[in-house]
């Protein structure tokens, strides 16, 4: 496997909610996203956007795309957004307000999250639907 195939991906968190992943052991992550060359085995790094700084990331066990509904049944208890939080993004997005209408949304369950012992400063642009990284990357990020 070459360094430059897809193996990880970033994607944005508020502040608020890094916690109750890397530190409160909620082991689901959702996302409204596109990314769809994820794996089992794959790193998530996560991008506190307003910071501009990696804070923690996490190896992929399971990946489900699901309705939204069949999400919260399934993986409520350990999804890192309280159900109010939940109800809110699936409803609108955080970005644009505009409402969502019948979307998939993609539920990351994790082992091995860890929280960097220091947020490490981003040089990748990330956008709210997340970005890939190559493993070559993932390695310039590990080695700061």
């Amino acid at each position: 496997m070459g360094t430059k195939e897809v193996t990880c991906a970033i994607f944005p968190i508020l502040p608020e909610h890094i916690g109750r992943l890397l530190e409160k052991k909620k082991n689901v992550f959702v996302k409204f996203t596109k990314l769809n060359r994820l794996r089992k085995g794959s790193k998530i790094v996560f991008y506190i956007s307003h910071e501009k700084v990696l804070a923690g990331e996490g190896t992929i066990v399971n990946i489900e795309t699901l309705d939204p509904e069949m999400a919260w049944m399934r993986h409520g208890e350990q999804i890192f957004l309280s159900k109010e939080e939940y109800d809110d993004y699936v409803e609108r997005s955080p970005i644009s307000g505009e409402e969502r209408k019948g979307r998939k949304i993609t539920a990351f369950v994790f082992r091995d999250l860890k929280k960097y012992k220091r947020p490490i400063k981003s040089v990748y642009g990330v956008t709210p639907a997340g970005r890939y990284l190559t493993r070559e990357e993932y390695y310039k990020i590990n080695k700061s």
